[in-house]
């Protein structure tokens, strides 16, 4: 008899104490699953200001048949590539595409669409695809 009236009290002790436990660790990346793009720093009001007169003067440069004026060297700074494969969404796996050069399902339901992405598990680091 004794034994029936302990186990009530254990039971409801162990259910509060199993609903208080947070089962997963924090995500490093943030609650949205992704690095910051802009890398965590945070810009002054004058650094702002100085990278859009920067980018000012850089466009009336090109407008005016000027490239910009800083040498460009292929070995540091190589052309960007517009020319990215989009992947395919794989039926009924809200989230999960085919990566278009192994064909393998890759998780991007955390990254936003048009976004270029690169398979983790994808040994070459040139596999860089974008989000349907």
């Amino acid at each position: 008899m004794k034994t029936k009236h302990l186990f009530l009290p254990l039971a409801l002790i162990a259910m509060v104490l199993s609903s208080c436990y947070y089962p997963y660790p924090p995500n490093p990346n943030g609650p949205r699953g992704y690095p910051d793009p802009a890398g965590g720093s945070d810009l002054t009001a004058g650094d702002q200001e100085d990278i859009r007169e920067a980018r000012d003067r850089a466009r009336e440069g090109e407008a005016n048949g000027n490239p910009s004026t800083e040498p460009q060297d292929p070995a540091t700074n190589p052309p960007a590539r517009k020319d990215y494969r989009v992947a395919v969404p794989i039926p009924g796996k809200e989230g999960f595409v085919f990566n278009p050069f192994t064909n393998d399902p890759v998780d991007v339901r955390a990254i936003p669409p048009g976004t270029l992405v690169r398979d983790p598990n994808d040994p070459d680091p040139d596999h860089k695809f974008r989000v349907p």
